[in-house]
């Protein structure tokens, strides 16, 4: 089985189109640290295809990212991880969606984010089961943890199923910071801000587990240090 890697580093286009040909497999990593544009992306899956997908997200500004990943083929699958942080005036919309068309097709599309100061982060996106696309799975997760009183978030996933022989979820999670946790670790001798520091840290840094480059994962740890 061939596997191809594809990384983009603060350069991404603004249209991009991929095939992921019969038995290949496509790792696509994006990560963001200035500022960024408005983005479309569309990957198509033949048979037995297989995509991993992570996007490390620290840009500044504001933009929309939309991917679709059409399951062509049958058995085809597909995975999406994004870690983004919404700080400053940051305000940024992340679209992801896939539409299964083959039989025997799995998706799982992962957001997680969290927004300070004044910034906003929105997740939705489709998974879309059509009649006859049997023993389908798709999954979609879409969570939010909001730090300041002027940042915010949305959660919204959408799922859109018209058989009955498949597995789908969804789970939407959109909330402030826990008081309980911070009271926790506090009692413990840690100050609030080394609490705040350890929460991003165990919200955001698992995407560097979808990253090979040693530097690369030492950037999106000092981005995730700075956010903080």
């Amino acid at each position: 089985m061939a596997k191809n890697n594809l990384t983009y580093i603060d350069n991404l286009p603004n249209s991009l189109h991929l095939e992921v040909k019969e038995g290949e497999t496509l790792c696509f990593n994006v990560a963001l640290f200035k500022e960024a544009s408005d983005t479309e992306i569309v990957i198509d899956l033949a048979k037995d295809a297989s995509l991993v997908a992570a996007m490390a997200d620290f840009s500044k500004g504001k933009f929309r990212f939309k991917l679709t990943v059409n399951l062509n083929g049958d058995n085809s699958k597909a995975e999406w991880h994004l870690a983004s942080l919404g700080a400053g005036n940051a305000s940024k919309i992340f679209e992801c969606s896939a539409f299964h068309k083959g039989l025997e097709t799995e998706a799982l599309m992962s957001n997680y984010g969290i927004t300070r100061d004044e910034g906003k982060l929105v997740f939705t996106g489709v998974s879309d089961i059509p009649h006859g696309a049997k023993k389908t799975k798709t999954r979609q997760v879409a969570k939010v943890i909001v730090f300041d009183p002027k940042s915010d978030g949305q959660a919204s996933p959408v799922l859109c199923i018209d058989d009955n022989d498949v597995e789908a979820s969804h789970a939407a999670v959109v909330g402030r910071l826990n008081e309980q946790h911070l009271f926790y670790l506090e009692s413990r001798g840690v100050s609030r801000e080394e609490a705040k520091r350890l929460i991003t840290l165990g919200y955001l840094k698992p995407i560097e587990q979808f990253f090979s480059d040693e530097g690369l994962i030492g950037k999106i740890d000092e981005a995730i240090e700075g956010g903080v």
